[in-house]
């Protein structure tokens, strides 16, 4: 099969985007790319001159075009992607295309997804809340397909030589509700890394936990596979499901493939496709959260069981070759929430995971 994948693509981060071409790839399919964030003027041009934003915006939809007709793909896939037009769509649709888009950053652009939506065949949200929402709508074809790990990427490494003392880590960027729940950590061996803490400098509970900043996936395997735990707490966490979507973000995948323990705030999609207790730890307050970690500083030998389970689960299930089975099935319309069954999930539209 011939693909056309849509993405923005960040030459300093690998994301989705590459996880997924890869993945598609190694399957055996046919994969064209196209940037859809490649604007010819900055944003901060666009912003300001409407006029500008609605050329620059058509002159990248004649490229999409120009990339259709040349490539003639049977698959259209696109991740997010609200600068296509429906007509762009539409004519790729004419010429043969099927057409999908996994929109999966809740909750950024949301309201636009969601007028997009009708365009396309398949519309899938990384979150069963934000899938819920858009098949409210009137969109039967919008479903849920959640985030996964890439195992040539997202895999464990030998700690190195030596002996350390034990710490958990926390990889990711610096959000005022991750500053609070962090605090009750205070004096305890935490490691955290990622953008925008130095904002937090100043606070004498976070100060002393603060190592750098964003790191690549290379070296943040080497820091999992150290860790006693690896902590992950999402976007908006404890916060109105539409702040946070409920759903299980990438680094829940991430941090199981690397095989490393983690401990996550208890997100509705996260309890939904992995066991507590078994896969993972959670945690619903920050009190509990420092229990959980103080367990996990103690008794490293069943931090590793519960690891070693939580992997063997990611790998059978939630790989992107799975992801981009799925999504080159037209029969599949997405995992749905068995509404009997809170902590269920089953597939819907015939597919398997």
């Amino acid at each position: 099969m011939t693909i056309l994948f849509s993405g923005a693509f960040n030459p300093h981060f690998e994301a989705l985007p590459e996880y997924l071409i890869a993945a598609f790839r190694r399957l055996g399919h046919r994969v064209e790319t196209f940037d859809h964030r490649g604007y010819l003027l900055p944003g901060r041009v666009r912003r300001r001159v409407s006029a500008l934003d609605r050329i620059d915006r058509s002159l990248l939809n004649r490229r999409f075009l120009r990339r259709v007709r040349a490539v003639r793909p049977d698959l259209v896939v696109v991740n997010q992607g609200t600068a296509l037009a429906p007509s762009s769509l539409r004519v790729a649709r004419d010429l043969g295309a099927r057409c999908v888009n996994w929109f999966s950053d809740y909750p950024l652009e949301f309201e636009e997804g969601l007028a997009l939506a009708p365009s396309y065949d398949a519309f899938f949200s990384g979150s069963s809340h934000a899938a819920g929402r858009i098949r409210g709508a009137g969109h039967r074809h919008a479903g849920w397909l959640p985030f996964a790990c890439d195992p040539a990427v997202h895999r464990p490494e030998e700690p190195g030589s030596g002996t350390r003392a034990p710490f958990v880590a926390f990889v990711g960027s610096h959000y005022p509700e991750r500053q609070i729940l962090l605090r009750h950590l205070r004096g305890l061996p935490v490691e955290i890394w990622g953008p925008g803490w130095a904002r937090a400098a100043g606070d004498p509970h976070i100060a002393p936990m603060i190592r750098g900043d964003a790191l690549r996936p290379s070296r943040w395997r080497t820091l999992f596979s150290r860790a006693s735990g690896v902590l992950n707490i999402h976007y908006g966490s404890f916060g109105p499901r539409e702040v946070s979507g409920d759903l299980a973000n990438t680094r829940v995948f991430e941090i199981l493939g690397c095989g490393a323990l983690q401990i996550v705030d208890r997100q509705g999609d996260v309890l939904r496709l992995f066991r507590e207790g078994t896969h993972l730890w959670a945690f619903s307050s920050g009190d509990e959260l420092r229990s959980r970690v103080e367990a996990a500083l103690r008794d490293e030998a069943g931090g590793r069981a519960v690891a070693a389970r939580g992997r063997e689960e990611v790998l059978a299930r939630h790989t992107y070759e799975h992801r981009a089975r799925l999504l080159a099935d037209p029969a599949f319309t997405g995992f749905a929430v068995d509404p009997e069954q809170p902590a269920s999930v089953r597939l819907a539209g015939g597919g398997r995971a």
